[in-house]
């Protein structure tokens, strides 16, 4: 049988998807944007800590809001994806 490889999806010549390479996909997909979530976790902690130090003393609090509020976004985000990539490792 021939096998074709497309986005790191096994698909028969003629034939269909199968389960085992679409949980595959979402896992490889799920990992990635995992490792690329925390990266931007980081960098987007760094900018939040520069742009809190050189923000005028009126507005240090709406500041340290978005950052806050920036923060907890991301944790969301990676959380999320962490549950979907334990989930599929049930399977």
């Amino acid at each position: 049988m021939n096998y074709i490889l497309a986005n790191g999806i096994q698909k028969l010549d003629g034939g269909s998807y199968s389960i085992d390479s679409i949980i595959k996909a979402i896992q490889t997909f799920s990992n990635w944007a995992l490792r690329i979530g925390i990266a931007l976790a980081g960098v987007s902690l760094i900018i939040g800590f520069i742009m809190y130090a050189v923000a005028d003393v009126d507005k240090k609090q709406q500041v340290k809001q978005r950052i806050i509020q920036t923060m907890f976004g991301i944790v969301g985000i990676i959380l999320a994806i962490s549950i979907v990539n334990l989930i599929i490792d049930l399977f």
